[in-house]
């Protein structure tokens, strides 16, 4: 069959799978994987191992772009505000989870110390592409979303160093006297180890070069994409990992060049389809028929994993003393799996076969699980992490487009006949409220606060304002960086005032209140968000309802989107 007409049937069904799934409240990614599965050589076969081999370097596109989103989220001012938890966090993270699974393979399964190790340093991974699309499918936004991207980022880069090293100690090893000199074995560590950041580093240089130029859209959209296809391209070409190359090229891009988001956001206007040929392709790639294989040794690598991801950030919690994010979402959001585990597996495969093909068996039996498991699990652990508008449940409640636009077609004849329309009430089975378009998590500041601690907290925070919270997460006001600059110019008087005594008791709205009251109140304050307070009783603080989301909101009721 003629490779575009496959792909033409991959992207329809990856869409009509994608939509099933969304109806069942499953993420997008899990239709999208399911698909990929369905099309591969384990189920009908229309995409067979010559047709993946083929499509490869879509797959390599895809990844590259999502390597540079997520390099895009080591902004220096985007860690500085997760500084004081994101480090303990993740070192808790990692060790934990590498600790748990070299242990249990050691003891419980026993298999060779340098297969045990490698399974362990490559069960630090997450795969960037199912978590960021799961967050820009539901729209996520605070802490745990903000913890999230940057462990991914984290993880990975740690997986990719220490693998590298660690297999390139276990040739040395058991190469023997006649085997490889150490010399050669070093050389090539330090290849792999260095010539991504050489690449991501010259053509971040690059590109920032051309931003400064102020380009026009669509020369900006070409020369970013090529970019990323030039680090992609040289990483293959020199056999090193792409997804280091473009990482470091986000990272320094975007910490040196003011206008590096420019090219984040034109990219996103084209990334989609690839993302969904991407996890097409993988799905086609998972060994249904090797998971009868996967055994005890299998077995025990993904509950080991799964134990090292969710025990690891509560004790990250414990140890930063911090009581934001929800660390046991946090670690369930960090379990998918595909791409950077099994091309390094693979890698070691060439390279050491004995230790190399037992280890990449288990790699690729695993990733069924953690690819089907993964996006679902951070599904659930944003929204209970409370990081998604109810409206955006209840979009994905819906088959999407098509029931939309038949909607509006019965509220136009509705219309034409006198009725009252009910594309609104039939989409969300009610109004649309405050409730359904709230955030539930924002940073606050405690009302014995310090006018130092205050500073320091907003100054990690990405607002301008915040809340005063008290006991029992009762109301107090608002507290906003202008009207504290001119208590810095007396010291004494400074270190008197608590948070309590300058917060201002701002107008605040009610989680049953409709978006027009919010919309008045709105233009009434000229505030980016307002407080969502418990109108009757303590006047609990329950989260926030940012302006930004009505004006989305109407826009898509506008379009006919849900």
């Amino acid at each position: 069959m003629n490779e575009i007409v496959i792909l033409a049937i991959a992207l329809v069904l990856a869409f009509v799978i994608g939509r099933v799934a969304a109806f069942f409240r499953v993420p997008s990614v899990t239709g999208y994987l399911l698909a990929g599965i369905l099309l591969g050589p384990s189920v009908i076969g229309v995409l067979t191992r010559q047709h993946l081999a083929a499509f490869v370097n879509i797959s390599e596109l895809a990844l590259g772009i999502i390597a540079f989103y997520i390099g895009a989220e080591f902004e220096a001012s985007h860690f500085k505000r997760l500084k004081k938890t994101v480090s303990y966090f993740s070192a808790a993270e990692i060790v934990t989870t590498l600790t748990l699974v070299l242990l249990t393979l050691l003891i419980v399964y026993y298999r060779t110390p340098a297969m045990a190790l490698l399974l362990a340093i490559l069960a630090v991974a997450t795969a960037p592409a199912a978590t960021l699309l799961v967050i820009r499918e539901y729209d996520s936004e605070g802490p745990l979303t903000d913890h999230m991207l940057a462990m991914v980022g984290l993880n990975n880069l740690i997986c990719i160093l220490a693998f590298v090293i660690t297999l390139g100690l276990i040739s040395l090893t058991l190469s023997g006297p006649a085997g490889l000199s150490p010399t050669v074995v070093i050389m090539e560590m330090a290849r792999k180890l260095l010539l991504p950041p050489l690449f991501g580093v010259a053509l971040a240089l690059l590109l920032q070069f051309y931003l400064r130029r102020n380009p026009e859209q669509n020369e900006l959209l070409i020369v970013s994409l090529a970019g990323i296809m030039l680090g992609v391209g040289f990483s293959h070409y020199f056999s090193v990992s792409s997804l280091l190359t473009n990482l470091v090229m986000g990272a320094v891009l975007v910490n040196s060049c003011d206008r590096a988001k420019m090219v984040v956001e034109r990219l996103k206007q084209i990334d989609y389809p690839l993302y969904v040929l991407f996890f097409v392709l993988a799905g086609s790639s998972i060994h249904l028929e090797m998971l009868p294989e996967i055994g005890l040794a299998g077995g025990l690598y993904v509950v080991a994993r799964i134990a090292g991801k969710i025990i690891g950030t509560r004790l990250g919690a414990k140890w930063a003393q911090a009581a934001e994010p929800d660390r046991l979402y946090l670690g369930m959001g960090l379990l998918s799996q595909a791409g950077l585990a099994i091309g390094l597996s693979t890698w070691a495969a060439k390279e050491m076969p004995t230790v190399g093909e037992p280890l990449a068996a288990i790699i690729l039996s695993t990733t069924a699980v953690f690819e089907v498991i993964g996006p679902v699990l951070t599904r659930f652990s944003l929204i209970k992490g409370g990081e998604v508008r109810i409206v955006k449940l209840l979009s994905s409640m819906t088959v999407g487009g098509f029931k939309a636009q038949f909607h509006l077609l019965t509220d136009r004849l509705r219309s034409a006949f006198g009725m009252t329309p009910s594309y609104q009430q039939a989409h969300f089975n009610g109004p649309v409220i405050v409730r359904h378009l709230m955030r539930y998590h924002i940073e606050t500041i405690p009302p014995s606060a310090s006018l130092d601690k205050i500073v320091k907290i907003i100054k990690r925070s990405r607002y301008s304002m915040l809340p005063v919270i008290g006991k029992n997460t009762g109301w107090i006001g608002m507290i906003f960086l202008t009207a504290i600059r001119d208590l810095f110019f007396n010291k004494e008087l400074g270190r008197l005032i608590l948070a309590q005594d300058i917060a201002h008791d701002m107008t605040t709205i009610s989680p049953q209140d409709s978006l027009e009251s919010a919309m008045q109140v709105f233009e009434n304050e000229s505030v980016p968000f307002l407080p969502v307070v418990e109108p009757t009783g303590e006047r609990r603080f329950l989260g926030v309802i940012h302006r930004r989301d009505i004006d989305l909101f109407q826009l898509d009721k506008e379009k006919g989107n849900p």
